[in-house]
């Protein structure tokens, strides 16, 4: 599903006018200038979420005005996080709940509002999950909705997989480029830009396995082997594979991220994979990633976002 709305947020119609905009994943932060600014580097760093691909990624792009410069453009950020030294100092009608006060479209459509007074004294992951909600909004709304006028999903493509067995919402952009129920294999295709590609792939038996997380990773290896172009000597590097348990709609299994590399064409890139296990058949799926030298959390998101549309059965 993808209405990732957050919890116990009050709509906020003050006379909003477009769209937000900004990065997908950047936060405005506007400081009261009488906080510390050691004290606000110190949130910061503690609110920051990574994501490890080839390297060590940031989730959250930060940037920072004063509240006296916030002002124009300023105010149609996506994400906007306050933090001031007195209540007084946020914008009108935020609501509180468990420290943090939030709100929606103050000044434009699909914008986030967040604030914090005296932000020495948090809960840093309150304000991380809250901030990595509205990231995940903005990339749906992206993926979904953006790239042209029209609704991105397609009822076609998800009546042509519940045929199979399950359906998933994988988003118009993406192009078939490989479909053989028979042998249980199924992948789209995606090149966001000249130096990026993606790869989303399904694959399913029914054979009534219960894998382990490290059985799973060796599957998702056999599988990009056996059924991925040009692929036969890819390798996922087991040395810093993350293996953890998910739950998909009470679906149980696990989710994988990591990085495959392929020392015959000399590239490597990221991956991330869900392992699902329902009445008898387990489930791969699988996003694959090559940009080289540059940011793939977007993209692991993305293949995250998509693949938690799954849903098993007929």
């Amino acid at each position: 599903m993808r209405g990732l709305i957050l919890p116990v947020l009050a709509m906020l119609v003050l006379g909003c006018s477009g769209p937000a905009t900004g990065p997908l994943k950047g936060v405005l932060v506007v400081v009261d200038e009488a906080l510390d600014a050691d004290a606000v580097d110190a949130l910061l760093d503690d609110v920051q979420l990574y994501v490890s691909t080839v390297t060590e990624e940031p989730v959250f792009s930060f940037s920072t005005c004063s509240l006296h410069e916030f002002d124009g453009d300023l105010e149609e950020r996506r994400t906007i996080l306050f933090l001031v030294a007195d209540p007084s100092e946020l914008p009108e009608g935020l609501i509180l709940e468990n420290g943090l006060y939030s709100g929606l479209d103050k000044w434009a459509a699909g914008q986030f509002i967040f604030g914090l007074v005296s932000p020495s004294d948090h809960d840093a992951s309150v304000i991380s999950d809250a901030l990595e909600r509205a990231y995940n909004q903005h990339l749906s709304d992206y993926i979904y909705e953006s790239f042209v006028s029209t609704q991105m999903s397609s009822p076609q493509r998800m009546d042509s997989l519940q045929t199979l067995g399950f359906t998933m919402d994988i988003p118009k952009s993406y192009h078939l480029s490989e479909w053989d129920p028979e042998a249980g294999f199924i992948q789209y295709q995606r090149s966001p830009s000249d130096n990026c590609f993606l790869m989303l792939s399904i694959r399913w038996i029914d054979d009534g396995r219960i894998l382990s997380g490290e059985e799973s990773v060796l599957w998702r290896e056999a599988v990009a082997r056996s059924f991925f172009y040009n692929a036969a000597s890819d390798s996922v590097d087991q040395s810093r594979v993350e293996i953890l348990p998910l739950s998909v709609r009470g679906v149980q299994g696990w989710r994988l991220l990591g990085m495959w590399r392929n020392p015959e064409h000399l590239n490597a890139g990221a991956f991330t994979s869900y392992i699902l296990h329902y009445e008898g058949v387990r489930f791969l799926l699988d996003l694959e990633i090559f940009h080289e030298n540059l940011e793939k959390e977007p993209y692991i998101r993305e293949g995250w976002l998509i693949m938690n549309s799954f849903i098993p059965g007929s």
